[in-house]
């Protein structure tokens, strides 16, 4: 089936938009290299509308949501090749790919350095510390970055859960309590399924850490503490390589600073969960 260009399918149905849809209509056509950049909430800034005034734009123009338009828009704006790293160029050698991709990388945790506020961080740590219960938040590669979050904060003493399943996250979140943590991870901050988790924890009087990349997004509203990545972008920022570096190097700060907090206990968990798993190697 041959692609329908992003930009002519929101042309021939703008005469059928509502008067603020036709607001991020008019941006988007005008704009559209800079929206691939935009998250929901600052493109809804930028048009002057609501949130959910741009979700509903994008599925009056054909699309599921708003990474749906992304994604689409992409396809109109960017070569094929640049999707996964914009640094890239086709005739490049598999060297000079592998030298690129490492070095957006490297720019990423430098710009990261600049960017996360470190006050939140030693907070955020020290509500972990304290807190009776950690759990974690997430959805496709985010995912996987608690479930790395969750493997190393367990070494160090730090008992916490994460669950695959999102019904069963959002059964967790709801049975949060005073002195808990929910420490919620999403690239872009739009992920549905975990704002409703973060709310939950939150309503229940439970401390609430985001863990995002730089910009505004809907998860922002449900944190106590927001914990800011840089990325390279891509054709849409949920799916950018970089993304999921920095926040396993925030969650490996996060872990250095929790076992420097109480170091005698931090020490003698390794010691015990090292041991519990050292009959299962050569």
């Amino acid at each position: 089936m041959n692609h329908v260009s992003c930009l002519v399918s929101i042309q021939s149905k703008i005469k059928l938009l509502t008067g603020s849809e036709k607001k991020v209509a008019d941006y988007v056509l005008e704009n559209y290299m800079e929206v691939l950049d935009y998250t929901v909430t600052e493109l809804a800034e930028k048009a002057k509308v609501s949130d959910a005034t741009v979700v509903r734009f994008c599925r009056s123009v054909g699309y599921k949501g708003y990474q749906d338009l992304k994604i689409n828009l992409a396809q109109d704006a960017i070569v094929p090749y640049k999707h996964l790293n914009t640094s890239l160029e086709k005739e490049d050698t598999p060297s000079q790919i592998a030298r690129k991709v490492i070095r957006s990388e490297i720019e990423t945790l430098e710009e990261t350095v600049n960017i996360l506020n470190m006050r939140e961080l030693e907070l955020a740590a020290k509500a972990i510390k304290e807190a009776k219960r950690v759990v974690f938040f997430g959805a496709g590669g985010s995912l996987m970055v608690a479930m790395d979050a969750m493997h190393k904060f367990l070494k160090i003493g730090i008992r916490c859960t994460v669950q695959m399943d999102v019904d069963v996250q959002a059964m967790e979140s709801a049975l949060l309590e005073q002195g808990d943590v929910a420490i919620g991870i999403s690239h872009s901050g739009t992920n549905r399924n975990l704002m409703d988790c973060l709310r939950n924890a939150r309503e229940n009087g439970a401390v609430t850490i985001g863990l995002t990349t730089y910009g505004k997004s809907p998860m922002l509203k449900q944190c106590d503490y927001i914990l800011m990545t840089s990325t390279k972008e891509t054709m849409f920022k949920s799916e950018s390589v970089t993304a999921r570096i920095a926040q396993l190097s925030v969650i490996d700060s996060l872990v250095a600073i929790l076992s420097f907090m109480d170091y005698d206990k931090a020490y003698q968990a390794i010691q015990r969960t090292r041991n519990a798993t050292a009959g299962r190697k050569y």
